[in-house]
């Protein structure tokens, strides 16, 4: 019995490590400009149309883009969806977030704001492209799993578990999913408290106790340590982690008791509402981890400095994946030069006309004044006979 319980642990660890590490949707930005800093933005998506056609998802939409979307079948009958978009954006004027959607207090959706700096000279121009892809902040917002899941479980996400003995990896696997059940529980304590700071925040005049504060997160606490002892290791799902839809109308009654504001709709509507867009974002999140992103930015002009050394035919290139994502930004920079080779040409000719008219411009001669000589001596007559 006991090894059976260990297998189906150990079952379940392997779908949730092969879901942490496989690619469900591939990104593709394409910024090209032009050399008055016009961008034509083009992005595409392919993938499982669940993750690309999920109504939370945050992907281009009309009128902003033309969007097209289609189905490609392999030979082996595989389905992969793929949609495309593309829309003209001024240099200052580009697109935020993957569906121009924003939240003002919450990254819930992937933000990554991006700027055509252009500084325009008679001769050329200078281009500055900068794009942050936002950190998700997983770690703050969510905890650190390994603070709850044994060191020596790591040796399971490394090449070192075809060392491990059958009997070594069913007790490592028994540990993983024991911390993280224990992360997941404390996951959505920060939840609840990030929800309370939120909607206080929002209803700065409503004066709470801050002992009635502290009543409702010890009420909560045990809530979900409750929720989390009644779970069955036999019935464990660890590729399902989500258990809010379980623990909201719990954890919302007791904010709302614990708080003492029965009769206030708006703080309860806020309290509901930041509860249901906490946990979009960390769907969300957990989406970006396994996907993967490669930004193309063509510049007008000469490359003169990047933070890639992959270009492709000119364009430079970036590559990265959701992981990258989870605690710290990415951040694309690209610089470049641009000659205006008409107004050099045009300038030189110019030059060469004006050198060319001096050279052969033929002064008028100078005219001297001169004096007339003195009259001669013979030509003054005598005086004194009259």
């Amino acid at each position: 019995m006991e090894c059976m319980r260990f297998g189906r642990v150990g079952l379940l660890v392997a779908l949730l490590l092969l879901l942490m590490m496989q690619g469900c949707i591939e990104h593709r930005f394409f910024y090209k400009f032009n050399v008055d800093g016009v961008c034509d933005f083009y992005y595409s998506a392919r993938g499982d149309s669940l993750d690309i056609y999920d109504p939370a998802g945050s992907f281009p939409t009309e009128p902003l883009f033309t969007v097209n979307s289609w189905t490609e079948v392999d030979s082996a009958g595989t389905e992969t969806h793929v949609l495309e978009a593309q829309g003209r954006f001024n240099p200052d004027d580009l697109p935020g977030t993957l569906g121009l959607k924003e939240i003002p207090w919450t990254d819930v959706f992937l933000k990554h704001p991006s700027r055509l700096y252009r500084t325009p000279l008679f001769f050329a121009s200078i281009y500055k492209f900068q794009a942050t892809f936002q950190s998700r902040e997983r770690t703050a917002t969510e905890g650190e799993r390994w603070d709850h899941i044994p060191e020596e479980c790591r040796v399971l996400e490394s090449d070192e578990d075809t060392t491990l003995t059958d009997e070594e990896r069913s007790i490592l696997e028994e540990k993983y999913a024991a911390g993280m059940l224990l992360w997941n529980a404390e996951r959505y304590k920060l939840r609840v408290r990030e929800i309370l700071q939120q909607a206080l925040e929002l209803n700065a005049k409503t004066n709470i106790p801050p002992d009635w504060v502290d009543s409702a997160l010890t009420e909560v606490d045990s809530l979900i340590d409750a929720y989390l002892a009644a779970i069955k290791v036999e019935e464990l799902d660890l590729a399902n982690l989500e258990w809010w839809d379980d623990l909201a109308v719990g954890t919302n009654q007791i904010l709302f008791e614990n708080l003492n504001f029965i009769g206030d709709s708006t703080l309860q509507a806020d309290i509901a509402h930041i509860g249901e867009l906490l946990e979009m974002r960390h769907r969300v999140t957990e989406d970006l981890m396994d996907e993967s992103f490669i930004i193309r930015v063509d510049l007008p002009g000469q490359t003169i400095n990047a933070n890639t050394k992959e270009s492709d035919e000119g364009v430079l290139v970036w590559r990265f994946d959701g992981n990258d994502l989870a605690d710290d930004n990415y951040v694309i920079r690209a610089y470049s030069f641009y000659v205006f080779g008409d107004r050099v040409i045009g300038a030189l000719v110019l030059s060469l006309a004006i050198f060319l008219a001096v050279k052969l411009r033929r002064p008028g001669e100078k005219k001297e004044s001169v004096e007339p000589p003195p009259p001669s001596q013979d030509s003054i007559p005598p005086t004194g006979h009259g």
